[in-house]
């Protein structure tokens, strides 16, 4: 392994640790916390304001490491030989499905202060078009887009693969 591959291979590693710090830490709060809050009746916010800025800052590094990395890849693949056009079309939606998760991120911790957001968190829709636009949205709208772009990268992978070896 040269240093140039080995320099890869770390980059690729904090990429992918990036990305799953920020949607297990989502998917965590979505499957365990909010249901046990909504178990306790609301009563107070499950994560308090200090809690929420640590996690705010997290997914703030999170995306910062994921648009560095993303780019350094991304300058890789695309400039070997072997990339096909499949490839570049199925990075162009990752990168577009990633946007659209940073644009929740930012637009979330803008929305609101952390106080009014670990308030709310109890406070169930009634309808089930409002149910279902809940569910379609903000963190748990991220899980959705984090686990879709997991999938991609796997695809891109495979994709990546297949036009080195010619199959």
């Amino acid at each position: 392994m040269s240093l140039d591959e080995g320099l890869l291979l770390l980059i690729r590693w904090f990429h992918a640790l990036a990305a799953v710090t920020w949607v297990g830490g989502s998917l965590f709060f979505v499957l365990v916390l909010r249901p046990q809050q909504s178990r306790a009746g609301g009563q107070g916010p499950m994560m308090g304001p200090d809690a929420l800025n640590q996690f705010r800052g997290l997914v703030d590094t999170c995306i910062a490491v994921l648009l560095v990395t993303g780019t350094i890849l991304l300058l890789d693949r695309i400039t070997d030989a072997s990339t096909t056009s499949a490839y570049i079309a199925t990075v162009s939606l990752k990168i577009g499905l990633a946007a659209w998760m940073f644009a929740i991120a930012r637009h979330r911790w803008r929305r609101r202060p952390p106080q009014a957001q670990s308030a709310s968190q109890g406070v169930a829709p009634r309808g089930r078009l409002a149910r279902a636009m809940g569910i379609m949205s903000g963190v748990n709208l991220t899980v959705i887009l984090g686990i879709a772009v997991f999938f991609l990268a796997d695809l891109l992978a495979f994709i990546f693969e297949e036009g080195l070896t010619g199959r």
